[in-house]
């Protein structure tokens, strides 16, 4: 963007203006095409939903329902703001403002195809865990600026579900950084062209982009735990246990109503969108498919063929895994405050940083040469899909092994507690 508004404003405009309003205008669109997204989100989880429970869903307004969004987008920007008199004004007026700011920042480095980013940072990855964290800060200005106890008790579970399954969650996300060594999302986008299992490892095979690391025993493994831990970070059920309506009425957002609880609102579901970007960035393989390579490697119209492919392929992966999340709302209830707990720590946690080691054990078997095994194995002569294959083998029995561990150990603890006490 700031390149092509260079060339057309270059005579009449200093640089400086010219990078602001190119800055400026890929944000409104970032803010506009999210915004969008959300409406569309919403309107797909209401349907799939009444679907799945045997109802119609919202289907008066417009065809299928498809304008009920509009209405009730009007009805907030026009329902009278209330705060309550003991509030904390400035407190619960900025809440919603922080939880969607720090939402909105994580839309920057977030690729939406081939070469569709709006900044490739090198520490991409670091930046998404560090921003995303910040909308428990505003989750908790909420709870707090309210003056409701159900509020403060909901953004408290809020505060400490977000805190717990960002371990596991930054755990399972350095895996795929370790898979392939860089923290860019971009480049790991990248990496995982070529084949299944083996990448682009071997010379002359064709480039299907379908070299993902979720085809790999570390990288299935870490995007189960990825996702679950998103599911957890976007309060989405089984995890929405701060808005548990049936015991503490909205949690942190009791108090709100009008463009407040819509801020809310949005920033929840952009959350959601944009968590389930970076998963299928860090191992379904970003914008790769069949054809964006061959598309890519033909001059002029081909490229940018490739790259509204690759966006299509983006997007659609994202939505899938969105779908996935109204898919578990219709079907699990919700958890209790100890299970959600417990499941982090006691489940996740280990898992991660088991899979943390297979990662690397992968890294290490199938890209270190025979100098850096000290001669231990002679890898160096190994073809790329033998290397592929006992790297398989090894990362999937570590981490069968760790499964069944944890498993065993926290079912003997649970045994233990159940047990009755002799007299």
């Amino acid at each position: 963007m700031v390149d092509i508004l260079r060339s057309l404003l270059s005579d009449i405009a200093p640089d400086w203006l010219i990078a602001l309003i190119a800055y400026l205008i890929v944000a409104a669109l970032l803010l506009t095409i999210a915004a969008v997204l959300t409406m569309a989100l919403v309107w797909i989880e209401r349907r799939g939903v009444a679907r799945m429970q045997d109802r119609l869903g919202p289907n008066r307004v417009g065809p299928a329902g498809l304008l009920q969004l509009v209405a009730d987008g009007a009805k907030l920007f026009t329902k009278e703001d209330i705060v309550p008199a003991a509030a904390d004004r400035w407190v619960h007026l900025l809440a919603p403002v922080v939880s969607l700011a720090a939402v909105g920042f994580t839309l920057a480095v977030v690729p939406w195809g081939r070469g569709l980013v709006p900044a490739d940072i090198s520490s991409a990855a670091l930046f998404i865990a560090a921003v995303a964290s910040v909308s428990g800060i505003g989750l908790m200005m909420a709870g707090w600026g309210s003056n409701n106890k159900f509020a403060l008790l909901g953004a408290m579970r809020a505060v400490a579900q977000v805190v717990s399954y960002e371990i596991p969650g930054v755990t399972a996300l350095l895996g795929a950084v370790l898979l392939a060594g860089t923290m860019s999302l971009v480049s790991i986008a990248e990496q995982q062209a070529g084949l299944p299992i083996v990448g682009t490892s071997i010379p002359g095979a064709p480039d299907l982009g379908l070299g993902w690391y979720v085809f790999t025993p570390p990288g299935l493994v870490g995007f189960i735990i990825f996702y679950i831990c998103v599911l957890a970070e976007g309060e989405r059920t089984p995890f929405d246990i701060p808005e548990a309506d049936s015991e503490i009425v909205a949690g942190y957002m009791t108090e709100y109503s009008g463009m407040k609880f819509a801020l809310f609102y949005l920033g929840q579901y952009i959350l959601n969108f944009v968590l389930s970007m970076v998963a299928v960035v860090l191992f379904l393989g970003g914008w790769q498919g069949p054809g964006v390579a061959w598309l890519a490697a033909i001059p002029g119209w081909g490229e940018i063929a490739a790259a509204l492919l690759s966006m299509v392929y983006m997007v659609g992966k994202a939505v899938l895994l969105i779908f996935v999340m109204v898919w578990i709302r219709g079907a699990f209830p919700r958890l209790r405050v100890d299970q959600l707990m417990g499941f982090a720590w006691k489940y996740l946690l280990p898992l991660a940083l088991v899979n943390l080691a297979s990662c690397a054990l992968w890294v290490a078997i199938t890209q270190w040469s025979a100098a850096q095994w000290s001669g231990v194995l002679n890898l160096d002569a190994t073809e790329g899909w033998l290397r592929a294959l006992l790297a398989f083998v090894l990362t999937a029995a570590l981490n069968g092994a760790a499964y069944y561990w944890v498993l065993l150990v926290n079912q003997r603890e649970e045994a233990e507690e159940l047990a009755p006490e002799p007299v």
